[in-house]
């Protein structure tokens, strides 16, 4: 009955031509964010909208967004710029811009899109917006920029406004550059705010650019249920974190793309060091690496070129109000040395679309519960994950958090292959693979850059997995003798070993029917 009653796409009044993309895209029915707000956008309703990550909240502004030009259109023929979309981070803004440009397929000569968030020159980008692009994707400091120079002006054409991801904003630093492009917009447009959480930073946002807001609060920054996201939970020490995830690697009891976390740089780095040693390939996704190289890595993992991807949240980015003085006083000191390599509007957990995660392995602990949460939830429409109990010790979670079933001693045979991986990944390795790789993505990212594209073929070999090679590889370590195989194990890992040699044109392992574990430490 109740399906019965669920609005669908073609009930909402919407063009052919963007019902035709949405057929393309495989999506037979909106997802609860987008049964609730598209309607009420498109009735010229201001929306405060908060949904969990994956919930479908780009597509939820997006297609009022292309709707609402299609008709204007209809009547006045000039071109400008009538809609805004203000994102925290570049990669954001690229992928923003992917969304509409599959939204707008059939379209695309009546709705133009143009992210201009990248780190190219203002004047590279003059051009771009010259040709007034319908709809203008960017991170505020940006779009400031612009107005600054005088290439962009929105106060007369200006009619829609988008905040995505906007608890984050304040936080990343733009609260100045908010505010001063603000008064560079008309007095009358539509608005829409879409964030996991409505923090204080939020409401505040809510005043500045909201009149008479419908809010709509779909599951909150809650986590799916068990149908969708298993959680499990492994107590181990430093150096069975290592073990564990050795074994789960490279006996294939954990299969598919997986997302791995860590508390910092230096820790990806230490990790994908220590994978390397048993020829098992990773890639770090750094905020230290050209904005080029880190969108090619999450399009090349969402294509299956690799399958294991290690991050961080960039710890404090996120809740900086939840660090510790101490923290903050750290954090001053070292603002210089920071504001030179990592780049500010870069974020993991918030935001990315990562395609047919697997796995989320909470390597290390969250920061915050908000981060278990948006670090999680990215699994939950294919397979499940594990996670980790501390965030979660009150009676609602017990249920919920279940144990991984793993006894550590049936392992116990590889602790001496992992204490040999480790004695290699030295703090020195650790720093000259930082270097290694950041050389190598800055060559790949500035000097291959029209190289490429004029060869797109050739960007597609590009893979961002390799070995670093700074520690000492030891080849014994590269297989896995039968005799160190558990019993307990050998019944899952040989039928394992039979399906690697079925592949799938993506070059990824084809996954089995049986439902894929995480864990967290």
């Amino acid at each position: 009955k109740m399906e019965e009653e669920r609005l669908h796409f073609h009930e909402m009044g919407l063009d052919d031509r963007v019902l035709k993309a949405l057929a393309d895209l495989g999506w037979s029915q909106p997802t609860l964010i987008q049964e609730k707000a598209i309607p009420l956008a498109l009735e010229g309703k201001d929306l405060l909208a908060r949904a969990r990550t994956g919930s479908g909240k780009t597509a939820a502004y997006a297609i009022p967004l292309i709707q609402r030009i299609l008709t204007s259109k209809q009547t006045v023929r000039e071109q400008a710029v009538r809609a805004l979309v203000l994102v925290p981070t570049k990669e954001l803004g690229q992928q923003v811009q992917s969304m509409i440009r599959q939204l707008t397929a059939y379209c695309s000569r009546d709705v133009r899109v143009a992210d201009i968030s990248g780190k190219a020159d203002i004047s590279a980008q003059k051009p771009i917006l010259m040709e007034k692009p319908d709809i203008v994707v960017s991170t505020p400091s940006r779009v400031q920029a612009h107005i600054n120079g005088q290439n962009l002006q929105l106060q007369s054409s200006l009619e829609m406004l988008v905040i995505d991801e906007a608890d984050l904003l304040f936080s990343f630093g733009f609260e100045a550059d908010l505010k001063s492009l603000l008064c560079h917009l008309p007095k009358i447009y539509q608005a829409f705010l879409m964030s996991a959480t409505l923090n204080d930073d939020v409401q505040a946002l809510k005043e500045l650019v909201l009149h008479n807001p419908v809010m709509l609060k779909l599951q909150g920054s809650q986590l799916p249920d068990s149908s969708q996201l298993q959680q499990y939970s492994v107590r181990c020490e430093e150096e069975d974190k290592f073990l564990l995830i050795y074994t789960l690697l490279k006996l294939g009891l954990v299969q598919g793309k997986s997302l791995l976390f860590v508390r910092d740089v230096d820790r990806c780095y230490r990790l994908k060091l220590f994978l390397e040693q048993f020829s098992i390939p990773a890639c770090v996704l750094n905020s230290e690496l050209p904005i080029h190289s880190r969108c090619h890595i999450i399009t090349q993992f969402n294509q299956g070129f690799y399958n294991y991807i290690i991050a961080t949240d960039e710890q404090g980015l996120e809740n900086p109000a939840r660090c510790s003085q101490k923290t903050q006083e750290k954090g001053k000191k070292k603002k210089n040395s920071r504001k030179k390599g990592k780049d500010k509007e870069y974020g993991v957990s918030r935001g990315i679309d990562f395609h047919n995660v697997c796995n989320v392995i909470n390597f290390d602990f969250p920061a915050s519960v908000e981060s278990y949460i948006h670090r999680v939830g990215r699994c939950a429409e294919n397979y499940y994950c594990v996670t980790l109990p501390r965030l979660f010790s009150d009676s609602t979670h017990d249920s919920v958090l279940k144990p991984y079933g793993f006894k550590m001693e049936e392992i116990e045979g590889f602790r001496y292959r992992c204490r040999d991986a480790m004695r290699s990944v030295t703090k020195q390795a650790v720093k000259e693979a930082r270097l290694k790789e950041i050389k190598q993505e800055l060559l790949n990212s500035e000097k291959l850059k029209t190289y490429f594209e004029d060869n797109p073929r050739d960007l597609q070999l590009l893979r961002h997995d390799k070995d670093l090679h700074p520690a000492v590889i030891k080849p014994h370590l590269k297989n896995v003798p039968d005799y160190l195989i558990p019993t307990a194990l050998k019944s899952l890992v040989n039928p394992l070993k039979r399906r690697k040699k079925k592949k799938n044109k993506a070059g990824g392992v084809m996954l089995s029917s049986f439902k894929v574990r995480s864990v967290i430490y």
